[in-house]
């Protein structure tokens, strides 16, 4: 059983070393700039229907906030280097 890092430790850690719930982790290289994905129109796209195929109890909204919320947390990683 993993203990949640503090907030000092997570400033510590690389994005790479986090690890996120499995919808997170699933989109992840979709807004992987190491990917070649990172600004492409058909990113979103992959990503929602991989979500839908994996996660089909996630709600509509569900699945638009993940996808948000991945651009904003996977995407800013590249913008900011």
């Amino acid at each position: 059983m993993s203990t949640i890092p503090t907030e000092a430790e997570l400033r510590r850690l690389a994005r790479d070393q986090l690890t996120f719930p499995p919808p997170y982790e699933a989109v992840r290289p979709f807004f992987d700039p190491k990917t070649h994905w990172g600004h492409s129109g058909a990113q979103c796209h992959l990503a929602y229907r991989t979500l839908q195929d994996h996660f089909p109890a996630l709600s509509a909204q569900e699945v638009f906030l993940v996808i948000v919320t991945a651009q904003r947390l996977f995407g800013s990683a590249h913008d900011a280097s």
